[in-house]
């Protein structure tokens, strides 16, 4: 027999508790993430020299100042900035594309390991750095392929801007007031879609983990997953965006350190309880083997065990 809902959740905070090293791959994406981003920066820093690194970080300090005390950002402070960056524009232009593939690719990898860890740690209790990296070495690649469809599959929902498009000459020359109707509708059309399939696949990551999938195999599984336990999903989607929207607005509207500790608490509890959450609901769901403490849990938790 299946978890309920409330019990799902009650069940993964416990595995949390017991799992604190849960945490581990989100702290190392974050470290790593950063160390990589400066790494590019300083490489950048170099090819075009710092005195002109440090010129371009004066000038902006200098528009953000004046903007932040309310004032137009200083034309002559703009031209200025342009005019310095302007030689290195495919220097700025590649380092940016490498930032986010390589910022994309550490995030699948631990991304895998934090999924891993959460899976053993839901079947057997326990779980450790062995198992972080066993699951992301053997599923990176399987990931990020699984991201990039889900993402061409977001990108599909452009066509809703089609109309808008066709009638462009008539948006620009502001003449029409209808083409800006349909530019609004389309943009809200793409974006309900979008609300629509990340919903559907939204566990499509965590399964393709879970049992060993090919991208396309994840997909389709996780749709068929969706169309079986859609209220669970949708409640613990629901469920966990509020929990992140809330943690995040609360600490974060602490004065001066809100926002590092609204990160700490993301990285630290919000991140790892949400990944053990989605893999406890496929598992039980789908009545996968599930740890149970014996000396603790009640005799229907041992029924559901085994």
């Amino acid at each position: 027999m299946s978890e309920e809902f409330g019990r799902i959740i009650e069940k993964g905070f416990e595995t949390w508790k017991n799992n604190l090293n849960i945490a581990l791959p989100f702290i190392l994406d974050s470290l790593f993430s950063i160390l990589f981003v400066g790494m590019v920066g300083v490489a950048v820093a170099f090819v075009i020299g710092f005195d002109t690194t440090a010129q371009f970080f004066d000038r902006v300090q200098i528009i953000s100042r004046s903007m932040s005390e309310g004032q137009e950002m200083p034309a002559v402070g703009a031209a200025s900035l342009l005019l310095l960056i302007k030689p290195y524009i495919a220097h700025l232009i590649l380092s940016f594309l490498i930032i986010i593939i390589g910022l994309f690719i550490i995030r699948t990898f631990f991304k895998a390991g934090a999924i891993g860890m959460a899976k053993a740690a839901t079947e057997k209790g326990s779980t450790g750095f062995a198992d972080m990296m066993n699951y992301a070495k053997k599923h990176v690649i399987s990931l990020l392929l699984t991201d990039i469809l889900i993402g061409l599959f977001l990108l599909v929902g452009i066509v809703f801007l089609l109309p808008a498009a066709l009638l462009s000459p008539a948006l620009f020359s502001g003449q029409g007031d209808a083409s800006i109707g349909t530019l609004i509708l389309g943009i809200f059309l793409w974006i309900t879609y979008m609300v629509i399939v990340i919903t559907v696949l939204f566990i499509a990551p965590y399964l393709l983990v879970i049992e060993f999938l090919h991208p396309i195999d994840a997909i389709k599984t996780g749709f068929g997953f969706f169309v079986s336990h859609k209220l669970d999903v949708i409640l613990l989607l629901i469920f966990t965006v509020a929990i992140a929207i809330v943690s995040n607005l609360v600490i974060g509207s602490v004065p001066k350190v809100g926002g590092f500790i609204s990160t700490f608490v993301s990285i630290i509890i919000v991140q790892p309880l949400t990944t053990l959450w989605w893999v406890r609901l496929y598992m039980a769901k789908t009545n996968k083997p599930l740890y149970v403490n014996e000396l603790l849990s009640h005799p229907d938790d041992l029924s559901n065990g085994w």
